[in-house]
Formats: C-alpha cells, sequence, structure tokens
C-alpha cells in the first residue's frame, strides 16, 4: 500500500524554509533601492549576504543535533517565532550597513534550524517509494522564497519601498505556528517496505563532508542567481520589474526542476547521486552560455540555470535520508552546511569578480564550480555503492 504524500508536514517544510530564507533573497531583490539607501556596491552586497550564509553554515551541524534531540514541532515553533522578530527588526531597525549585517546574521541563526527540523519530519510520516519527490517538494522551499522576493519588486519594494516586503514576509511565520501540531501525530500502522534498488551503506561523517564540499560548490548557483540576476538582468537592458519578474520566472523553473528530478528518481529506484551530478553539470552548461547572451536567449538561459543548476537540492537531501535513516536530522545538516558555506563564499568571489569585470564573468566562475561539483559528487556516489 502506497502512503499519500504528508500535506501538513510538506507545507510547514516548505513554508519554514521559505520563512527562514526571506530576509537574505529581499535583501538580493531589494539591493537596487537598498545599497542606494545603505551605500553599498555589488561587493557589498556579497559581503551582507554572506553573513547570512557563513552564520547558518556555522550552526547547522549543532541546529541538526539539537532539532535530533527536542523534535521537529518544538524546533519549528521557535523557528516561526525567531523569523519573525527578525523581519520586523530589519523593516524598523536597519538604519546602516552594520545593523543590516547583524541582523542577517540573526535571521542566520534561526534559518539553521530550518531544514533539519523539516527533513526530520518528513523522514518520519513519508512512504520510502515516494522519498525523493517529498523532498524534492520540500526543497520548493526556496525557490518559492525567491519566487516572493521576485514577486515583492514590482508589487511592493517599486511602489511603497523595500521596508514593506520585509513586513510582509512575516506572514509566513503565521502560517508555520498555525500548522504546527502540538503534540507528535502517531506513526502510521502501514508497514513501510524499503526499495532495494536505493539502498546504500550509511554515509561516513568523511563521506558527508566530502559531499558537503561538492554542494558547496554546486551553491554557487543559487548565489548568482538569487543575488546578482536583478542588478545583472537591469545591466543588460531589462527594467527593475521586468527583472524581478525574471526572478520569479526562474523560481518556478527551480521548483518544477526539483520536483520532476525527484518523480523521475522514485520512477527509476535510483539513490540520487547521479541526478545531483547531471543537473550540476547541465546547468554549468547554462551558464557558460549566459556568458554570451541578452535579450530573449538571456531569459531562457535564465530558466534553464534555475531548472538544473539550482534543482538539485531536493536529490541532496534524499540522498542523505535514503542512506542514513537513523540520523536524518544530524545526518542532513552536514551536506545542508556545505550550501551555507557555497552560499557565504560565492557572494564575496563573485561580487569582486561583477565589480573588477562584469556580470557575465560571474556566469563564466559559476560555470567551473559547478562542473568541479558534478565530479565530486559523482566519485561520493560510486563510493557509497562500492563499500557494499
Amino acid at each position: 500500500m502506497t502512503l499519500p504524500v504528508p500535506w501538513r508536514p510538506l507545507t510547514l517544510a516548505v513554508v519554514i524554509v521559505s520563512l527562514g530564507t526571506q530576509p537574505v533573497f529581499l535583501l538580493g531583490a531589494g539591493y537596487v533601492q537598498m545599497g542606494r539607501e545603505f551605500g553599498f556596491s555589488a561587493t557589498g552586497l556579497g559581503v551582507i549576504t554572506s553573513t547570512f550564509w557563513l552564520t547558518a553554515a556555522v550552526v547547522s551541524p549543532l541546529a541538526g543535533r539539537v532539532v535530533q534531540r527536542i523534535g521537529w514541532q518544538r524546533s519549528m515553533k521557535v523557528n516561526a517565532l525567531g523569523a519573525i522578530v527578525v523581519l520586523i527588526a530589519i523593516a524598523v531597525g536597519a538604519r546602516s550597513t552594520i545593523t543590516l549585517a547583524l541582523m542577517l546574521m540573526a535571521s542566520g541563526v534561526m534559518y539553521s534550524f530550518a531544514n533539519p527540523s523539516a527533513n526530520l519530519a518528513l523522514a518520519e510520516s513519508v512512504d520510502p517509494h515516494r522519498r525523493a519527490l517529498t523532498f524534492g517538494l520540500k526543497h520548493a522551499g526556496i525557490p518559492f522564497s525567491t519566487l516572493l522576493a521576485g514577486l515583492a519588486v514590482p508589487l511592493l519594494i517599486v511602489s511603497f519601498g523595500w521596508r514593506w516586503a520585509f513586513v510582509a514576509a512575516t506572514a509566513l511565520g503565521v502560517v508555520v505556528l498555525a500548522l504546527v501540531p502540538s503534540r507528535q501525530a502517531p506513526q502510521s500502522s502501514v508497514k513501510r517496505v524499503e526499495d532495494p534498488r536505493r539502498a546504500l551503506v550509511p554515509l561516513t561523517r568523511k563521506r558527508l563532508i566530502t559531499m558537503a564540499v561538492g554542494i558547496s560548490l554546486a551553491a554557487w548557483a543559487a548565489t548568482a542567481l538569487t543575488t546578482y540576476l536583478v542588478a545583472a538582468a537591469t545591466e543588460t537592458g531589462y527594467s527593475e520589474s521586468a527583472a524581478g519578474f525574471l526572478l520569479f520566472g526562474g523560481s518556478i523553473a527551480s521548483i518544477a526542476g526539483r520536483v520532476s528530478a525527484g518523480h523521475v528518481t522514485d520512477k527509476l529506484g535510483s539513490r540520487g547521486f547521479a541526478g545531483i551530478a547531471t543537473m550540476a553539470a547541465t546547468g554549468a552548461i547554462a551558464f557558460a552560455l549566459l556568458t554570451m547572451t541578452s535579450g530573449t536567449l538571456f531569459a531562457a538561459l535564465v530558466l534553464v540555470a534555475f531548472a538544473t543548476g539550482w534543482g538539485w537540492p531536493g536529490l541532496m537531501t534524499y540522498a542523505v535520508v535514503n542512506a542514513n535513516l537513523g540520523s536524518v536530522a544530524a545526518s542532513s545538516a552536514i551536506p545542508q552546511a556545505g550550501v551555507f558555506v557555497g552560499a557565504a563564499t560565492a557572494p564575496l568571489v563573485l561580487g569582486w569578480v561583477a565589480d573588477t569585470w562584469s556580470f557575465s564573468a560571474t556566469w563564466g566562475v559559476v560555470a567551473v564550480a559547478l562542473t568541479l561539483s558534478a565530479v565530486i559528487i559523482t566519485r561520493v556516489g560510486r563510493a557509497a555503492i562500492a563499500a557494499r
């Protein structure tokens, strides 16, 4: 018997991740106004963005262990309340680059608990035969967050100013608080049979760290698209509103890529590593082509880059959960920390590249990073199978 995809944990997983990342993605979406108000360039945007991701990277391994101990329900409640407070603080109290960066760091602490709690909630309630699809849906939370940030440009930021976009984002926290159950739901009586085609030896800490290195390189694509797309698109001739809609469309493409990759992986009974490597390699090609295009072709390649170069996170979590079912929150936090390290280091490098050369040059750097990521992930996957 096939269990349905659990709607409440899945909804919570998507919304809690979206809530946690709203501050940093609204920063990128509102860069035109915020950079003018606070006086920072693309390099400054990269530095401020990196404070969020670096904080999340440092706290994430500890957060995974805490979530494993206290449970996902309590973790989500604390996370939602903290995120609401930080969003309001930024909207009301951010008056300088320093205070903005400090508030982004506080937001990074809150976000470090989001993914482990979401992963644990889903691992406890999802049918193994739908695990890859479910985690693909769960990881729609990040592009859903960028989708909201993209919509905020024409609907809120252009018309009312960037501060109101941060206030509006608190609505996601209210949704989380309303949906988190007060008690842990009873385990289903339906027996869940693991698919032998997906079998792997448990990933050791060493392999998890190696995987985190590969994932950190793949995360450069996410940073390039979410932090610099609006600025790069306006430089090539798009209006600020049109660039916001392009970010919106790319976010939809990323969601479609994650869900489709999960569905195909479940159908094939795959372990996920080959899918991650394939998407990273395809994304590398799309970013390489972005260096020499503009106009309609630029927009089309952005959609491909979103769908592939930033379509792998669901498979990342699935691969770890599939191998380490006994320590979901703690194990999944390690490659997730890799995502944060990549997201923290990429803005520093890409912002400098954009200021020194051009935004086209940043796409070329990301293409190289994705290629290296595909190689590393392929080696980790082969090692995990060979060790059986």
